[in-house]
C-alpha cells in the first residue's frame, strides 16, 4: 500500500459509540458522588474539605499532565504523541470544569488554610501568603492553563481542513512558550494549594515533584484509554506495539523523574537536620504514615520500575492497563500522604477519612463525563496531519 493511498477519513475514525455509555456511566457516579459530598459538607466539613483537596489535585493534575505531554509531543514529534493527541486535548479542555469545582477550596480556604485566620503563621511571608493575593494567582493560572488549551485545540482543530483551507498551523513556537509557562504556575499552584497547608516548612523541589507525577499519571490514563480503544477496529490495526512501546519508555522515565526528586527532597532536608524543616519528615513517617510512605516507594517506584524494565511487558497495552491503573491510584496515595499529616490532628497519626475516597471518585466521575463529552466531538486522527502517513503505513505493515 503506498503512501499516497494512506490517508485519514474522519468519518471511519469516529470514536466507538460505547463511549457514550462510558459518559453517561461516569455522570451517574459524579451526580450521585456530588450529592454525597454535599452531606459529607453539611456533616463533616474538615475532613470533606480535605478528601475534596485531595481530588482536586489529582484530577487537574491529570489534565494538566496532558496539557504538559501535549506540548513536549508538539516539540519533539513522535508517534506516541499522535495516538493519544485527541485524547490529551479532550482532558485539556476539562480545565473549565476545574476552574468551576475549584469554588468548593475557594469558599472553605479558612478551614484549610490556618495562615488565613492567624496572622502570625505568615509574618515572614505575607507579602506572598495573603488572601487577594492567593485568590488573584487562582485566576492567573487558570486564565494561563486555559488559554494554552484554548490555542492548541484550535490549532489542533485546523488539522481536521483540508490542507488548501488555509496555511497548516504551527505548534512549536507556542508549545516552547508554554512550557516555561506550565512548568511555572504548576509550581506555583502546588505552594499555593498544598505546601502552603504548613506555612512554616518550605522546599524548593516542591513544584518539580508535582509535575513529574502530574507527567506520570496523564500518560498511565493514556495507556488505559489507548488499551480500550484497541478493542475496536480500526484502531486495533493502527495502534501497534511500538506506540505501547515508546509511551511505556516515558512512563519509565517519568517513574524515575519523581522517585529522583522526591528522594532529593527528602535527602537535602535530612541532611540538613533543622528542626523548623525535618518536622514536615517526622510527621509523614509516624504513627502509621510511615507504612503509607513504605507503600509509595514501593508501589509508586519500586515494583512499577521493576516491571518497565520489561521490553515484552511496554510493548502491550493489556499487560501495561494494569499496572497505568495501579499508577493512577498511587497518585492519590501521595497527594493524601502530603495533604493529611499538615493537620494538627493527623500529624504522627494515621487517619484515613471516608470523603479521602469518595471525594476523588465523585469528582473523577465529572470529570471523566467532561472528558468522554469532548473525546466524541472529534475524529480520534487528525485527518491533515503531516505524520498520518507514517502512522498508517506502520500500522499497514503491523511494525
Amino acid at each position: 500500500m503506498s503512501n499516497d493511498n494512506l490517508q485519514v477519513r474522519p468519518a471511519d475514525y469516529v470514536i466507538p459509540a460505547d463511549a457514550a455509555n462510558w459518559q453517561k456511566r461516569a455522570l451517574i457516579v459524579g451526580v450521585v458522588g456530588v450529592v454525597i459530598c454535599v452531606v459529607g459538607a453539611v456533616t463533616s466539613l474538615e475532613q470533606f474539605l480535605r478528601g475534596y483537596l485531595i481530588a482536586y489535585m489529582f484530577w487537574t493534575g491529570l489534565s494538566l499532565g496532558c496539557l504538559g505531554l501535549l506540548m513536549v509531543q508538539y516539540l519533539s514529534g513522535g508517534l506516541w504523541g499522535l495516538v493519544i493527541r485527541r485524547p490529551m486535548e479532550a482532558a485539556t479542555k476539562c480545565l473549565p470544569l476545574m476552574f468551576v469545582l475549584f469554588l468548593p477550596i475557594l469558599f472553605g480556604r479558612n478551614v484549610l488554610y490556618a495562615w488565613m485566620t492567624n496572622a502570625t503563621l505568615t509574618a515572614r511571608n505575607s507579602w506572598y501568603l495573603n488572601t487577594p493575593g492567593w485568590i488573584g494567582r487562582w485566576l492567573f493560572y487558570f486564565l494561563v492553563w486555559i488559554s494554552l488549551a484554548y490555542l492548541l485545540n484550535r490549532r489542533g482543530d485546523a488539522q481536521d481542513d483540508p490542507p488548501n483551507a488555509g496555511p497548516q498551523p504551527r505548534f512549536q513556537g507556542l508549545s516552547g512558550v508554554g512550557l516555561i509557562l506550565y512548568a511555572l504556575t504548576v509550581s506555583f499552584a502546588a505552594v499555593d494549594w498544598i505546601m502552603s497547608l504548613d506555612p512554616t516548612w518550605g522546599s524548593t523541589i516542591y513544584g518539580l515533584i508535582f509535575i513529574a507525577g502530574q507527567g506520570l499519571s496523564a500518560l498511565a490514563f493514556n495507556v488505559v484509554i489507548l488499551t480500550v480503544l484497541t478493542r475496536c477496529s480500526p484502531y486495533r490495526e493502527i495502534i501497534k506495539p511500538m506506540q505501547f512501546h515508546d509511551i511505556g519508555k516515558l512512563m519509565l522515565a517519568f517513574v524515575m523523574l519523581f522517585a529522583y526528586f522526591s528522594f532529593s527532597q527528602w535527602l537535602i532536608i535530612w541532611a540538613g537536620n533543622l528542626p523548623e524543616e525535618i518536622g514536615w519528615f517526622l510527621n509523614r513517617i509516624r504513627g502509621g504514615w510511615g507504612i503509607v510512605a513504605l507503600v509509595i516507594i514501593l508501589f509508586h517506584f519500586a515494583l512499577p520500575f521493576a516491571l518497565l524494565l520489561s521490553r515484552e511487558r511496554k510493548r502491550a497495552g493489556r499487560r501495561l492497563i494494569g499496572l497505568a491503573l495501579l499508577l493512577m491510584f498511587m497518585r492519590v496515595v501521595d497527594i493524601y500522604w502530603y495533604v493529611v499529616p499538615n493537620f494538627a490532628h493527623e500529624r504522627e497519626h494515621f487517619y484515613l477519612s471516608i470523603w479521602y475516597i469518595v471525594a476523588p471518585i465523585g469528582v473523577g466521575g465529572l470529570w471523566l463525563a467532561y472528558f468522554f463529552y469532548n473525546l466524541r466531538q472529534r475524529p480520534l486522527l487528525p485527518a491533515y496531519e503531516p505524520q498520518i502517513p507514517s502512522l498508517l503505513h506502520q500500522g499497514s505493515h503491523g511494525h
